[in-house]
């Protein structure tokens, strides 16, 4: 087939979107983008930015959340109104033995009110209960009890069936004794399934010690591989790269779908409303900016396709990335300083060019490590990072 001229002289640019580890890319790729390019509307109007409503928007979520675990919090006071302090671990047991469910589930949430010497007794005895969502709660309890016997009780929940007890209680490694976490961490490391070796790996960063961080690290990359810094988009939904299927991803804002089959940790699927697109598209489009910030590579989330849906949302094909900013930052020290810096001059340069994103915390920033010529990560190398999630992009 000729070469198209205009993709040959293009060439450089496109050097700017190609992505460690994935395909380059095609001409049939970019005349697909610029096909959806011609068809998209051209006279959508841009919300522009209001400092008042994003204020309120931002106030009015956090006072959903806050709200929320205020009326939590009162319920728990009004089951031990009138109960004095050396009454509650009473109330907790009678609780405890109940039949119903809701009555133990009541019980367990009280145990940290009770006095700090009944705690370990009362949370054991919670422990003993076949239940996965009490279970969960007991372990969100572990923190509240003595140092020293917190271990016992973090060991009692990664030995629990349920994954999700399990994962609570890896989680809980940072609250075990910081002489005890280093040990906790490599025999978790080194046994179980990839699922939960992942778990193990995330609480890396709790080690007080340098030394044994980097070790733990090491052995994390060997045990894991590229998994280590795989996204955690498929965890908990019947995906797989055999079959293609779709299949909705649950987060708050945007939808988000999965897909399956040979797109499988390659394509996702964002709606997302037309303004927001265009804050999204502009920050992608301008390689030249990112170029004079001093980028060899658009640290944007990629597009691939995109176009309007019967909801009147676009639906955006991108491309998947690896671990999260926070979650890398959670295991690992490496390039931490390095990816930071890049991290604040995106911000920066997007501020710069009139576009706020609305939540550029860790998690939305995305790293995309090199490859090696046989297809493993190359942790000698630092990785790219891509900020990702422009559903709450405006126009200042």
């Amino acid at each position: 087939m000729e070469k198209n001229p205009s993709f040959e002289q293009d060439k450089k640019f496109i050097k700017m979107y190609e992505i460690p580890g994935m395909e380059e890319i095609s001409e049939h790729s970019l005349v697909r983008y610029q096909n959806d390019k011609e068809n998209f509307p051209k006279d959508i109007e841009r919300v522009p930015f209001s400092l008042e409503e994003y204020a309120k928007n931002e106030i009015s979520a956090a006072s959903v959340s806050r709200k929320k675990q205020d009326e939590i919090e009162e319920e728990m006071k009004e089951d031990i109104k009138g109960l004095t302090i050396e009454e509650i671990p009473e109330y907790v047991r009678r609780g405890l033995d109940s039949s119903d469910k809701n009555e133990q589930w009541k019980a367990v949430r009280q145990i940290p009110s009770a006095i700090a010497g009944e705690r370990t007794e009362l949370l054991r005895k919670a422990f003993s209960i076949q239940d996965e969502e009490i279970g969960k709660e007991c372990v969100k309890i572990i923190s509240n009890i003595p140092e020293n016997e917190r271990r016992s009780f973090i060991q009692m929940g990664i030995e629990k069936e349920s994954p999700s007890i399990k994962k609570a209680a890896i989680n809980m490694i940072k609250y075990a004794p910081a002489l005890t976490r280093t040990k906790m961490i490599q025999i978790g490391l080194t046994s179980g399934d990839k699922e939960i070796q992942k778990e193990y790996a995330k609480v890396i960063s709790s080690v007080p010690d340098e030394k044994s961080r980097k070790e733990l690290l090491d052995i994390a990359k060997q045990k894991l591989g590229n998994e280590l810094v795989e996204p955690p988009l498929y965890g908990g939904y019947d995906i797989d790269d055999q079959n293609f299927k779709r299949e909705k991803f649950k987060k708050t804002g945007s939808d988000l779908t999965l897909v399956g089959g040979d797109l499988k940790d390659k394509v996702i699927f964002r709606s997302i409303t037309s303004d927001s697109f265009l804050e999204w598209q502009q920050a992608f489009e301008n390689h030249e900016i990112w170029r004079r910030a001093g980028f060899e590579y658009v640290p944007v989330e990629p597009i691939l396709s995109f176009h309007f849906n019967k909801d009147e949302l676009v639906d955006v094909a991108s491309g998947v990335l690896d671990i999260s900013l926070g979650k890398w930052m959670g295991m690992s020290g490496d390039y931490v300083r390095e990816l930071t810096e890049q991290r604040n001059k995106i911000i920066k340069v997007l501020e710069d060019q009139g576009i706020i994103h609305g939540h550029t915390h860790d998690d939305n920033f995305c790293l995309r490590f090199f490859r090696k010529k046989n297809g493993d990560v190359d942790y000698q190398k630092m990785p790219r990072i891509y900020l990702i999630d422009f559903d709450r992009s405006l126009s200042k």
